[in-house]
């Protein structure tokens, strides 16, 4: 027998501030700036472009991986790459330059495409380091294949 518990009278409290957040954006979205058909493409292009062109992508270079790579690397491999997937993501509007404006030398003032390069270095040197680590280990535990000399042991009469 189960015992199910009533929910919390207090529940709602932890719903408040989302439903207020929503509410607010909501509120903002239909009285501010531009049209609502604006947001409306903007939201429709970037679930197209996740539906048409990011999934398949990721699902494509993970079927990679996992026909590819050894099994005692995979997982630094799959970690590795989908930091950078990622940290390339989020910097695309800055690797591609998109709202630079000659009048405003502020806008977009550092070598983007440099420190995207040292950032995907950083997440891939431990996991390199993680995957010599694994194949290291699997290599020591390891059984090996020698041949015996003579029969095996031979089980006592019981």
């Amino acid at each position: 027998m189960t015992v199910t518990h009533a929910p919390s009278p207090y529940r709602w409290a932890w719903y408040l501030p989302g439903l207020l957040a929503v509410g607010w954006g909501a509120y903002g979205l239909v009285t501010a700036g531009p049209s609502l058909r604006s947001y409306v493409v903007f939201f429709g292009l970037g679930i197209a472009a996740h539906d048409l062109l990011l999934a398949p992508v990721a699902i494509a270079v993970g079927w990679l991986v996992a026909r590819c790579a050894p099994g005692v690397v995979r997982m630094p491999v799959q970690v590795a790459l989908f930091g950078s997937g990622v940290v390339v993501l989020a910097a695309f509007p800055y690797l591609t330059g998109i709202g630079v404006a000659a009048d405003v030398p502020s806008a977009l003032p550092f070598d983007y495409r440099a420190r995207v390069a040292v950032l995907i270095a950083v997440i891939w040197a431990p996991a390199v380091l993680w995957a010599l680590f694994r194949l290291v280990r699997s290599r020591r535990t390891a059984p090996v294949d020698h041949p015996v000399d003579g029969p095996g042991p031979v089980a006592a009469p019981g």
